[in-house]
């Protein structure tokens, strides 16, 4: 269940975790568009005219990597995540809340280290002016991007904790049928 302040596509609460839902959620629909008219064409190319196109596996790498790391906040909010019900039976009824609060603090500090080690990175790419061996693409703007969406995806991990925190979020047994992030 989420917040009654925010919509499904909202980051965080308030008109700029909507917007960035909003924009983060165009980026991601038409980088999957692509991605996928870049792959028919270059194995059209490839079986039909014996001429795939030239750095076609680069351009997709890097399209993986905006597809991944701007689903992630997205994703991140809703609490899309796989997750691994196992124990989730032994855990009390009364307890559920607290554990989506651990699990979400947690989150939050795992993803706040990856977009810590990619600005770090970044900043290398970004020195060294690294580049793709095929296309020459410089790696230096994707991972600074790739942090940035680390970054707001652990935003979003704490904007998840706040929300069960002051009860906008209801923890639901999520080993008997829906989860917390189903409808």
């Amino acid at each position: 269940m989420s917040s009654p302040h925010a919509t499904e596509d909202a980051i965080f609460h308030g008109p700029l975790g909507r917007w960035a839902g909003w924009i983060l959620g165009s980026v991601v629909a038409a980088d999957l568009f692509a991605m996928m008219v870049l792959t028919f064409l270059d194995v059209s190319g490839r079986k039909l005219f014996t001429s795939p196109i030239y750095g076609a596996y680069e351009v997709t790498e890097f399209m993986m990597g905006v597809l991944i790391f701007c689903a992630l906040p997205l994703v991140t909010a809703r609490e899309g995540h796989v997750t691994i019900d196992i124990m989730d039976h032994f855990v009390p009824r009364g307890a559920m809340k607290g554990q989506r609060i651990f699990i979400s603090l947690l989150s939050a500090a795992v993803l706040g280290v990856i977009a810590w080690r990619l600005w770090v990175l970044s900043v290398s790419h970004l020195e060294t002016t690294e580049v793709t061996m095929t296309l020459h693409i410089p790696h230096g703007p994707f991972t600074r991007a790739f942090s940035i969406m680390a970054g707001l995806a652990t935003l979003a991990c704490l904007a998840v904790a706040w929300d069960y925190v002051r009860g906008w979020r209801v923890a639901h047994d999520m080993s008997h049928g829906a989860g917390a992030g189903s409808a």
